[in-house]
């Protein structure tokens, strides 16, 4: 998985054009008239800031093609409004938006020419203001300025904490480079998760507001009561009607997702073959620095502290007289609370690691996913509750991160499958969005929402503070990683369990791929160099130069690198390439290659009685080189499985060949067997 990333970053680096191609085009596309809107601009320039602070990309040419394509977007959008004026609002695409528009130009009049300078920051408008400015007659060289001003700001705001994580990843790489790999992992998955939470409240419902006035005139028409009070519910004039637009949305996709993840279970299928790699991936990449911040993290979302935080809201709720609310808050989480042990017995998956005992012993869905979920989500609900979109982004932005923390350290523990903790997180939010959809139009109960912040968070950090500091050496001896690894002898492994090893490469979403025709004990280089004398080389590594070879048509096979392939959630710790001279294409070029891949395996096996060697299973692929308009060349796997006499596997000194029970053959060898010169 490093190594992956260590490549991608490299090259990157080496076509720094190319970086700044990407950042102006991002940045001008954020600034354009309505298409800002879903530029995903942050994420791009958030992530060239971190390969700045890496030392991939040269600081100052990033910076100015950044902000000459903030400067572009925003002198493209002001001409677009100054050529159609007021004309816009009735010229396709622009008059599908008109709400936005009319929005963004109560914005322009309410703060003036400042707005276009204050408006860049402001996600919803950034992308309209400058379109109003042309629109109401803005002075050109005064915009000119602002524009200018503004971009450099806007830029420094984008690049800098990017430039800041960067600087941090690469101090920690040398450290420890699964440190760096795991946290940047885990400050990834957060800032996705708060980015589509802003996304959705401060872009996604905005540009809907004219198909929710399409969506409540056929429901007014009707003369259920129920489509009355939904069409006043949904109403763009209402105050809430994006909240419950938001919750019945979230109720349709998160329900499905968790009956689905459910109904999925079972001891062998491709949800557990997906769980069981992600796990891989992850036992992999674990350091004890990282070991102690989850660990930490996790503690902080156990039963003791979520109780003591949802008691202290309900309590206070009863007390300022929220009846209804504190009421709703009651039922969630006791339902939540006895909903989880009671689908974790009848379901009664396994846990990845013996934990707990009784019904907590099991994992799906989990505890900490769901109940955290329902907790700080419904506390984020009732303190964003009627308050402008920036604020209601803020908060559930903070509650997204903290969720999403929690939830990822469990993965990443080990405690939980990938698929629990999904479970969690859809069910939690269902009963999140159930509250709000229920309890989102009440608006005669005063709560105090900064006042139940406060509180909120004071509780949660003295409880959890304290629950940390008394058992956190208790807590990371409980989490410890723990090796899956199974040691076999020789002769038993020769005999009858070379079976238990897999037959087939699993992929990270749980497939089964190409056969696994080979079991290696010991040195991998060992099978490398007695497969060298029937023209298997090392595959080349990934590089600009390397990469390059595909974008040529000539490009030799055995000259291109491998493309990477992941079994269980292990890379590759051997790739080996043979030239296909008998498949040539019309110009007379070689036109295939075998790959030979080899992972580590969970299994080990005996050599002298005191120690032991890994095992390793490999395949061998046949990929034919397509070569379209001679002008690419892009490797294709056409068989998964070599026919008799083009395995070299079976000819190699001291060998053994078993056979499944498919019919299909497996070769056994490595220095256990015969020890390679």
């Amino acid at each position: 998985m490093t190594d992956l990333l260590n490549q991608l970053v490299t090259f990157i680096g080496e076509n720094p054009t190319l970086a700044n191609a990407v950042v102006f085009l991002i940045a001008m596309g954020e600034a354009l008239f309505l298409i800002g809107m879903v530029v995903p601009s942050t994420v791009v320039l958030v992530g060239a800031g971190t390969l700045v602070g890496l030392g991939k990309l040269d600081p100052w040419p990033i910076f100015i093609w950044t902000m000459l394509g903030a400067i572009a977007g925003d002198a493209i959008s002001y001409w677009i409004g100054h050529v159609y004026k007021d004309r816009i609002k009735s010229v396709w695409p622009f008059s599908r938006y008109r709400t936005l528009v009319e929005r963004g130009e109560a914005y322009f009049l309410r703060h003036g020419g400042k707005s276009v300078f204050i408006g860049r920051f402001v996600p919803g408008v950034k992308a309209i203001v400058p379109g109003i400015a042309g629109m109401v007659g803005m002075n050109a060289t005064r915009f000119t300025v602002i524009n200018v001003t503004s971009a450099i700001a806007w830029t420094i705001v984008h690049l800098g904490p990017g430039v800041v994580a960067g600087t941090a990843f690469g101090a920690l790489g040398e450290i420890s480079g699964r440190l760096a790999t795991v946290l940047g992992i885990f400050l990834v998955v957060l800032f996705v998760a708060v980015m589509l939470a802003r996304w959705l409240i401060l872009i996604v419902l905005p540009l809907y507001a004219g198909s929710r006035s399409r969506i409540v005139a056929r429901l007014a028409q009707r003369k259920s009561r129920f489509s009355k009070w939904f069409a006043r519910m949904l109403d763009p004039a209402h105050p809430r009607s994006a909240g419950m637009l938001v919750s019945a949305t979230l109720l349709l996709i998160t329900v499905p997702v968790f009956v689905a993840l459910a109904a999925a279970i079972s001891p062998d299928n491709g949800l557990q073959r997906a769980d069981t790699a992600m796990r891989n991936l992850f036992q992999g990449l674990r350091t004890p620095a990282a070991d102690g911040f989850m660990t930490t993290m996790t503690m902080l979302g156990d039963g003791i502290v979520t109780s003591v935080v949802a008691c202290v809201v309900i309590v206070y709720l009863f007390i300022r007289r929220a009846w209804r609310r504190a009421t709703g808050f009651l039922i969630a989480i006791a339902g939540a609370a006895v909903f989880v042990p009671l689908l974790k017995l009848l379901l009664h998956r396994a846990r990845p690691i013996d934990l707990y005992t009784g019904a907590d012993a099991l994992s799906f869905p989990s505890g900490h996913a769901t109940l955290n979920t329902v907790l700080y989500g419904i506390i984020a609900v009732l303190v964003a509750h009627d308050r402008s979109p920036l604020i209601k982004a803020g908060v559930f932005s903070v509650a997204v991160a903290l969720i999403g923390s929690i939830a990822f350290s469990r993965v990443y523990l080990g405690a939980h499958w990938v698929s629990d903790v999904i479970g969690g997180l859809a069910f939690g939010t269902a009963m999140v969005a159930a509250f709000a959809f229920v309890f989102g139009s009440i608006h005669n109960e005063k709560i105090g929402r900064w006042a139940l912040a406060g509180l909120v968070s004071v509780t949660m950090i003295s409880v959890g503070s304290a629950h940390v500091m008394r058992n956190f050496e208790s807590g990371l001896a409980m989490y410890q990683p723990v090796s899956p690894t199974i040691v076999l002898g020789r002769d038993a492994w020769l005999e009858t369990r070379w079976r238990e090893l897999p037959a087939h490469r699993i992929e990270l979403n749980g497939e089964r791929e190409e056969p696994l025709i080979v079991q290696w004990a010991g040195d991998p280089d060992a099978l490398a160099r007695a497969l060298a004398p029937e023209g298997y080389v090392p595959a080349p590594a990934w590089s600009l130069a390397t990469f390059a070879g595909f974008l040529a048509g000539q490009t030799p096979p055995e000259d291109l690198p491998a493309l990477p392939r992941i079994q269980n959630g292990r890379g590759a710790e051997l790739v080996l390439i043979k030239r296909d001279d008998s498949l040539e294409t019309p110009e007379g070029t070689p036109g295939g290659r075998w790959v030979l891949r080899l992972w580590p395996s969970q299994f080990r096996v005996e050599t002298d009685g005191m120690s032991s060697a890994r095992i390793h299973v490999g395949s061998l692929i046949h990929e034919r080189i397509l070569r379209p308009l001679n002008e690419l060349s892009t490797p294709r796997a056409d068989r998964d499985l070599p026919h008799d006499g083009e395995n070299p596997l079976p000819r190699l000194p001291g060998v053994v060949t078993r056979t499944r029970d498919d019919g299909s053959s497996v070769v056994l060898g490595g220095s256990p067997i015969a020890p390679q010169r």
